[in-house]
This record gives structure tokens, sequence and C-alpha cells, in this order.
């Protein structure tokens, strides 16, 4: 790649469904990179959406060579978007954000101003959220707490509103898994990070696309893919209950020697152990058969996503990764 070419800023924004939300959001973000005085580019991955947003944004990038636009061949969520658009960005600074405008363009000069001063990762930390009730901001926040102690990784209230150096960049397309995860990705690698509290804003048009389902996938993902803990933790629990198994044996043991009406004397201690027992062995085969999935999908060496069509996108100038189909 010619170094000269490449704008000092891509913006990296994966839309799903997002009709409503897609004229604000190009006045908005364009407002904002106008004033930096840099050259720069948006680049939205349309992932697989089914109402008008693949014409609006065709719309767009005939009237500005700065749109680009990779549309993905269906749906294949989130995370794969925001891969896409990062093997897609040739930016010295590449930041990733939501089309919702809860993510709140207006910030790029702060994360911009921080990776300058020398931050090759600057994150977008979560402090409040108007729309939810506090039990739930709570209960994020304790979730991942949890995957920290988990992972041994450091999690915040941060969703993928960040900002990512060329050299971060590089390193994560480095990474050859296709069951990708990118807030571990980028604790993972290290570099020196920088976190930007920010207020989220309330979304004023569709609907949230992500429920409690892809929440919970999202999790899963993330504690399978850096951590080792449910299996270790599946095994001291089978051996917690061995090791109770034989203390409530000996206690029963006694009981019937000792005590002319025995404390056990029917089925219901039979049928308690045996449907205890049985759960959380249907639990552990489960914590298994979620790596075993993770697996099979890894051997099994199917892309991560694949690009069916592309405006305004130097196809010669996309370098192949080891997870995704660019062009066809």
């Amino acid at each position: 790649m010619k170094k000269d070419l490449n704008p000092y800023l891509s913006v990296i924004i994966p839309l799903f469904n997002e009709q409503e939300v897609i004229p604000e959001l190009i006045s908005q973000l364009f407002s904002v990179c106008r004033l930096l005085n840099k050259s720069f580019e948006v680049i939205f991955i349309d992932d697989g959406s089914l109402d008008r947003t693949p014409d609006i944004l065709k719309e767009a990038a005939k009237k500005d060579p700065r749109v680009k636009i990779a549309k993905f061949s269906r749906n294949f969520g989130h995370q794969a978007a925001f891969s896409a658009g990062l093997d897609l960005a040739s930016g010295k600074f590449i930041i990733t954000m939501d089309g919702d405008l809860q993510h709140p363009p207006q910030l790029i000069p702060e994360f911009l101003r921080y990776a300058e001063e020398g931050y090759d990762i600057v994150i977008g930390e979560r402090i409040s959220k108007s729309q939810n009730l506090i039990a739930q901001d709570k209960a994020k926040t304790t979730v991942y707490k949890l995957l920290s102690a988990i992972t041994n990784l450091e999690f915040r209230n941060a969703s993928d509103f960040a900002l990512y150096s060329e050299r971060v960049v590089r390193a994560l397309r480095s990474l050859p898994e296709k069951e990708r995860f990118l807030r571990g990705m980028v604790q993972w690698i290290g570099f020196k990070k920088k976190y930007l509290p920010y207020a989220v804003q309330a979304r004023q048009y569709g609907k949230a696309k992500y429920n409690l389902k892809k929440l919970f996938a999202l999790i899963m993902s993330g504690v399978t893919s850096f951590s080792a803990f449910p299996l270790r933790l599946a095994f001291w629990v089978g051996l917690g209950i061995f090791i109770s198994c034989i203390v409530f044996s000996a206690y029963v043991i006694i009981d019937h020697y000792i005590n002319p009406n025995p404390l056990i004397a029917g089925w219901a201690t039979v049928v308690i152990l045996i449907s205890g027992l049985g759960g959380i062995q249907l639990m552990v085969l489960g914590v298994v058969g979620e790596y075993l999935y993770k697996m099979f999908n890894e051997i099994k060496g199917r892309p991560l996503y694949i690009v069916s069509e592309t405006h305004n996108v130097d196809k010669e100038r996309i370098e192949p990764t080891p997870y995704g189909v660019h062009i066809l």
C-alpha cells in the first residue's frame, strides 16, 4: 500500500435495518469530521439489511467518494461487521462505532486527541444510559466485572465505541480465529490504552437490534474465547459433589445403625440425588459442548463473513485476512 494515499481517519459503522437514522447519522458524522481538517473515510458495513438501508447508502456513496460501502451476502452479525470494517480501513487511526447515534460522533475529536498523545487504543466507557433502568446498568457492570475475573483481562462498561491505531489494527487482522470477540481481542493484544467516559444517547430512530439472547451469546463467546474457567469450574463442582456424596453416604450408614428411625427411609433422597447430579452433568456437558462448537466452527474453516457488493472501495488495496471473504 502507498502510505500517502491513506486517510488520516477511518470510521467504521455496521448497519442492520437502520433506514431511519442514516441521513441524520451521515449529517452529524460529516459535520464533525470536516472540522478536523484532516482526510477521512466512512466505511459502512451493511449487515444484510432488509429495508431501504442499502439504497440510502448507495445514494450517499454516489454523492461523496469518502462514503465506502461493503454489503454482506446475508446477516453475519455485529462482530463480523466490525471485523470486515477493520479489514477495509486504511486510515492512520480507526474508529468503530454503532450506527444508531447512541455513540455520539461529537466525541471523535476527543478520541483523536488522546491518540495523538500516544495512546494506541482509546475506548469509550459508558457512564449512564437514560433509557435503561438503574438495575440494568448495574447488571451490565457486574457482568463485565465477572468477565474480567474469569478471563484475567480488563473489561469495563464499554461497547465497541473505540479508536485504534494502525498497528493495533494490523495486530487484530493477524489473529486467525473466526469466532471473534473484538472487545476481548483488544484487551488481549495489549498496547497503551485510555478510557474516555461518555453518556450514551437515547435511541431516537428505529428499534434496538441487540436483545438478551444476543447479549448472552456475546458473553458466552467472550468467556469461552479467552478462558477455560467454565471447564475448570465444572471439574471443581464435580469434585465437590463427589466429596459430598462420600460424606452423605457415611452419614446414612451411621444413621442406619444408631437411629432407630433412620432419616433415609424412602425414595425421596434417591430421587433428589439423581435429579441434582443429572442436572449438574447436563450443565457440564453444555459447557463442554460450547467449547466443542467453537472448535467445530474453526475446523470447518468457513469465513466469518462474505462481502457480496462494494462501493467506493479500492479492491486492489485490500489485504487478505484469514477469516473473511472480502470481495466476490
